[in-house]
């Protein structure tokens, strides 16, 4: 049973890695956008994507273990086979989307962090208050 549960987390890790690398990507190149940064793009990639990893594994493995503990509580108590279907799923969800979310915001946390450490002092790109004084 340990080896079923151990493969059931390499892959929720594995697809979690992949929700939490391209949503939160997409997130924090908005949030660069909207602050008008300059980000080292090497340096937040790279260390963006070690702890999207890092994240997607502990909450993969986290969650397991939370489903697992709650499937065998419920278990105790259902009585028949709907009974303990029901408490399958219904328990297991719990615990498997509860660290699901909590990686998210583990994530979400970290990546600001490491947002503002990638910053570079040279200009950006984009000036909104050249643009305006062109048109003037």
């Amino acid at each position: 049973m340990e080896s079923e549960l151990g493969l059931f987390a390499w892959l929720i890790a594995l697809i979690w890695f992949l929700v939490y690398w391209v949503l939160g990507g997409v997130f924090f190149s908005v949030m660069a956008l909207l602050r008008l940064v300059t980000i080292r793009k090497v340096r937040f990639s790279c260390l963006f994507t070690i702890l999207a990893l890092g994240c997607a594994s502990g909450a993969a493995w986290g969650g397991i273990r939370l489903a697992d503990e709650a499937v065998s509580h419920c278990l105790v108590d259902s009585e028949t086979k709907a009974e303990a279907i029901t408490a399958i799923f219904g328990c297991g969800f719990v615990g498997i989307f509860s660290a699901f979310l909590l990686g998210l915001i583990v994530l979400v946390s970290i990546g600001s962090i490491l947002l503002r450490i990638s910053t570079t002092e040279t200009r950006p790109w984009i000036n909104l208050d050249e643009a305006e004084e062109k048109h003037d």
